[in-house]
């Protein structure tokens, strides 16, 4: 069973920080040395410091980003610049933003669980952990003796009563709030509930579910390589320590409110991009079309996004390698990637765009395999800054996807298996900084 369990968490006092908003940052872990330099001129107690600091040409094995933030974090719970909850809570957040036009409100749990073994049912990574990070990750855990970001995952009830206790809760007006200062300037409420007979139902509702952990698979398998470390060198241990849990944020899978945004590819080809070669070598396995937008770069990016979209369990991608036009291909050859090139994998991990771009486009005709992957595949959230890297000389050609459906995330983890890194994108996610979790 899922074993959730309340916490006192640490959060900013605004009597020190003043506006919560300068002090919280994005949940990436990866930020541009811009970004990065805006959330420290934000504030000197910006979250960013805690979860993705500056390297320093000076940084050693014994002073580092990973070594200051663990100071920091000391220095800031000493002066009362992060306090910690009187009583044990489970915080209810509410995310509010508008994306494409459209305003979504999504609203999940803020809690602990307790580390599973991968191995067990109950927890189930969407996605391939990415080994290069791992390390990052210990060392951040290591040296902060905290969860600072938190894990995200999507969990299934069959009723309603968790949705009907959140819409309840929102109804109240919410212990804090605040708008972040980055380009989605989401509206973010949090709820603290210190109610013990509202705790002991959320704890007894998520018994037998499973959670599917959608943003944060790295930093789980970091929390639970910590918690073994622990376990091995506590003679004492009970299974009860606080090493034994990790902060989560939990999002119900059919919530109105859950965005899941695509992750576009950039590609960087050594010798030029070859368009005859591509256009030839595709129609093995797609139909390609050439579609031409006579305009700006707005309206060809949103044409890209239209010309592709669909709600079919279908495989469209759009390729833009310059000009003012792109090319949209469509698998037809459904049957060659679960028959011939991976028969051990089920028919729902075969049939998603990222397995299919990476089998049948990067290995088959730009001779990306896992050697060369990292130095010539970039993933990106946004098709106007793809867009832009290609023009800057960044990139050869940009690969627009869709986003990986729900129903998609479920059949495969239901098999037993892992989508590809960087397939799922789950929007909006609370931000770093929110909750924090120290392993006392």
């Amino acid at each position: 069973m899922a074993n959730i369990k309340p916490f006192r968490g640490y959060r900013y006092n605004t009597e020190k920080v003043g506006d919560i908003s300068n002090v919280v940052c994005p949940s990436l872990y990866k930020l541009t040395n811009e970004q990065r330099t805006r959330l420290y001129g934000m504030s000197d107690y910006n979250a960013v410091r805690l979860f993705s600091g500056e390297e320093h040409d000076t940084d050693s094995y014994l002073t580092n980003r990973f070594t200051r933030a663990g100071g920091d974090l000391k220095d800031w719970i000493a002066n009362n610049v992060m306090v910690r909850e009187e009583k044990p809570a489970i915080y209810m957040c509410e995310q509010t933003v508008n994306v494409y036009g459209s305003t979504y409100s999504n609203m999940n749990f803020i809690t602990l669980v307790e580390i599973e073994d991968l191995d067990d049912a109950n927890i189930k990574p969407c996605e391939e952990f990415h080994e290069t990070s791992l390390n990052d990750y210990y060392a951040n855990i290591s040296c902060t003796n905290a969860n600072i970001s938190m894990i995200s995952c999507l969990y299934t009830e069959r009723d309603k009563s968790l949705l009907n206790l959140m819409n309840s809760i929102a109804e109240t007006e919410p212990d804090f709030e605040f708008h972040t200062k980055d380009k989605q300037s989401v509206h973010e409420k949090v709820w603290i509930i210190t109610d013990e007979e509202t705790i002991a139902f959320v704890v007894e509702q998520f018994k037998g579910l499973p959670l599917y952990i959608t943003d944060g698979q790295t930093r789980y398998e970091a929390c639970l390589r910590y918690r073994n470390y622990m376990k091995e060198n506590n003679p004492s241990h009970t299974g009860k320590e606080a090493y034994n849990y990790t902060l989560v944020s939990l999002m119900n899978a059919n919530s109105d409110g859950l965005v899941i945004m695509p992750l576009h590819r950039e590609v960087k080809c050594p010798r030029g991009f070859k368009e005859d070669f591509f256009i030839a070598g595709i129609q093995d396995h797609f139909k390609i079309e050439k579609i031409i937008v006579d305009n700006d770069e707005t309206e060809l990016v949103e044409t890209m996004k239209k010309q592709i979209s669909t709600t079919r369990m279908e495989t469209k991608i759009a390729v833009y390698c310059g000009g003012d036009y792109f090319y949209r291909v469509t698998l037809t050859d459904r049957d060659f990637i679960e028959l011939t090139l991976l028969p051990e994998k089920s028919a729902a991990y075969c049939g998603v765009d990222t397995v299919v771009l990476k089998k049948l486009i990067f290995e088959e005709l730009l001779n990306i395999n896992d050697d060369n992957y990292e130095e010539r595949v970039s993933c990106i959230h946004s098709r106007h800054e793809a867009y832009k890297a290609l023009h800057n000389g960044e990139c050869q050609v940009i690969f627009i996807l869709n986003p990986v459906k729900t129903e998609q995330i479920k059949n495969v983890t239901a098999e037993g298996e892992k989508l590809p890194y960087n397939t799922v994108n789950v929007f909006p996610k609370p931000s770093i900084g929110t909750i924090i979790n120290v392993l006392d």
